[in-house]
């Protein structure tokens, strides 16, 4: 399969604020502390997957809260899928195994959306990987380069591009002030998709 990499556009952000009031309809009741654009889609001038990244960010205590009102709402709930701290759901229609590329039968983009535990080391990844990526344009322009020539190869599955971004994504979390011993969950998880 070849994935889909796309020059940045505009309109993602807007895309995503409109998913963003449609979670916080659907959230009212629980004690959200943020709705958060993640992913290569929030960083502006940078090449993506045209796919939203969600992060809904609460304290444990919402945790279970929010995974109730995300499935009552037609979200399926994968569970942690090997990342302690980060709930992945499919947008409606989708199942377990339907993994976000493309665009929905409504013309709209896919979405990775993930109830995200306050403080864990998954919202700390996505957080610090946006806030380099956006400040450091050279960094910035070297993952895109990257993911233009991942976007020329073949891969089995979606798991596999995922372990290919691997050591890129370390080297920005590096420069984000990670040590070692804190990377060796993330390069756990991405290995182990």
């Amino acid at each position: 399969m070849k994935v889909n990499v796309e020059p940045y556009n505009p309109e993602w952000p807007l895309k995503f604020r409109k998913v963003q009031e449609r979670l916080q309809g659907i959230l009212q009741n629980v004690p959200v502390i943020t709705i958060e654009h993640v992913g290569s889609t929030s960083i502006p001038l940078l090449r993506a997957k045209p796919v939203l990244d969600i992060d809904i960010i609460v304290k444990p205590s919402a945790l279970e809260a929010a995974r109730t009102a995300l499935a009552s709402a037609g979200y399926t709930d994968c569970g942690e899928m090997g990342v302690p701290g980060r709930f992945a759901f499919r947008q409606p229609g989708y199942g377990l195994l339907d993994f976000a590329h493309g665009l929905t039968i409504n013309g709209e983009l896919r979405q990775n959306t993930y109830v995200i535990l306050e403080g864990c080391t998954a919202l700390r990844n996505h957080l610090d990987i946006k806030r380099v990526l956006t400040e450091n344009e050279n960094l910035r322009e070297e993952y895109a380069r990257f993911k233009a020539d991942l976007a020329e190869r073949d891969f089995g599955n979606i798991d596999e591009y995922c372990i290919a971004k691997t050591e890129v994504l370390c080297k920005i979390l590096r420069i984000a002030g990670w040590s070692e011993e804190e990377l060796e969950p993330v390069i756990r998880a991405n290995m182990n998709v």
